[in-house]
């Protein structure tokens, strides 16, 4: 019998008004939302979670799950009621970090040039 090894996928989310909440209760609210369309067992076995990061980004936040449940968390974190952006999906939390890295660089240079005109 071979074992398969599960593979898992790394969601970095942005959120621009991350101020109003913390991690945690952005866990709390995505998980209610993801057990409200798909159910427990789907959510149990989706192995969703965050991954806490070394160096303090305050709005983005790199979600955990596994494969077979990618849509149903992009889904679940269409639904909320927050503003934010998928920046990148990835197989490596580390290619994720390098394109959330590239996006805040583009997008603080981006928005710091509208603010100046």
């Amino acid at each position: 019998m071979t074992l398969n090894k599960q593979k898992f996928r790394y969601i970095s989310v942005y959120f621009p008004d991350y101020s109003s909440f913390g991690s945690e209760y952005f866990f709390k609210e995505f998980s209610s939302k993801y057990v409200e369309l798909f159910g427990s067992i789907e959510f149990s076995n989706s192995l969703c979670r965050i991954i806490k990061n070394r160096e303090p980004i305050n709005d983005l936040l790199i979600l955990k799950c596994k494969l077979d449940s990618v849509a149903s968390a992009l889904v679940s974190l269409y639904l909320l009621n927050h503003k934010s952006i998928v920046v990148s999906i990835s197989g490596t939390i580390r290619q994720v970090k390098k394109k959330s890295h590239i996006f805040r660089s583009n997008f603080c240079e981006s928005s710091l040039s509208s603010t100046k005109l």
